[in-house]
């Protein structure tokens, strides 16, 4: 009797999980590869950014970029043609200024022929 119990919860966990797996193997016949450029041939052509290139596929717009992939030797084609940017290394120089003490801070006075005010007042004057 126990082992009659063990076998139908084993087949029902089988049968529970066997679903799990369906979606992935639906997912991946749905998958499309992407092309450079949208064929000749007839039907609707829809692209999408993959990898920070245009990937165009025959379908509807807007399906999930999951759904879309290079082919394996364009994706190796595409690193091979990124050349290295050369990088220029500029040392840094690091100004090092003695900090005073706030409190000892004076106040500055200004040239007063220099000021605002002063500017102002000989322009209201000279007018």
């Amino acid at each position: 009797m126990k082992t009659q119990i063990a076998l139908v919860f084993f087949a029902a966990c089988i049968a529970a999980l066997a679903p799990i797996g369906m979606p992935t193997v639906q997912a991946k016949a749905q998958i499309k590869e992407c092309s450079v450029k949208p064929s000749s041939a007839g039907g609707h052509w829809s692209w999408r950014l993959i990898d920070g290139r245009k990937c165009w596929y025959a379908g509807k717009t807007m399906i999930s970029k999951s759904l879309l992939q290079w082919p394996a030797k364009a994706s190796v084609q595409a690193k091979a043609d990124t050349a290295p940017v050369p990088v220029t290394v500029v040392p840094v120089t690091v100004a090092t200024e003695k900090r005073s003490d706030p409190l000892d801070a004076q106040a500055r006075l200004l040239d007063y022929a220099n000021s605002f005010e002063a500017r102002w007042r000989a322009r209201a004057i000279t007018d």
